[in-house]
């Protein structure tokens, strides 16, 4: 049991920190997604953002989730609208991890459900010029 303050903070941290093993893990796997995307899309950058990013992540892994976004080729622009992008990379996703529980459409991202956390990989375009 904590006798100061100091060490009750110190506790409470420990608590909320993941691991080594998790955090190479998560640093494995979300490199192991955009890998899977860029094999089958043209994908022109691709970074990790959230809180994995800023190194803000806390325990328990299993209700975190990590944030891929994927700066695409205007190629692959699906004339059908953004659903029909989202699918394609659903199933892009589902051809390197088909036993992965769930792997959905979810929003604006395709969110991939592994046992131990969650994967949101949001696609999208370079615009020239800024947003409108």
């Amino acid at each position: 049991m904590a006798t100061t303050v100091t060490e009750s903070f110190r506790g409470c941290k420990s608590n909320l920190e993941i691991t080594d093993l998790q955090q190479t893990t998560v640093a494995n796997r979300q490199k192991s997604v955009r890998d899977a995307v860029s094999r089958k899309m043209n994908v022109i950058d691709s970074f990790v953002t959230g809180s994995y990013k800023r190194h803000t992540m806390i325990s328990p892994l299993k209700d975190a989730d990590i944030d891929v976004f994927l700066i695409l080729n205007s190629s692959e622009f699906a004339s059908d609208g953004y659903t029909a992008l989202l699918d394609k990379v659903r199933a892009v996703l589902l051809e390197t991890y088909p036993s992965t529980p769930k792997i959905s459409r979810n929003g604006q991202a395709v969110t991939i459900t592994f046992t131990d956390f969650v994967v949101d990989v949001v696609p999208g375009f370079h615009r020239k010029g800024g947003v409108t």
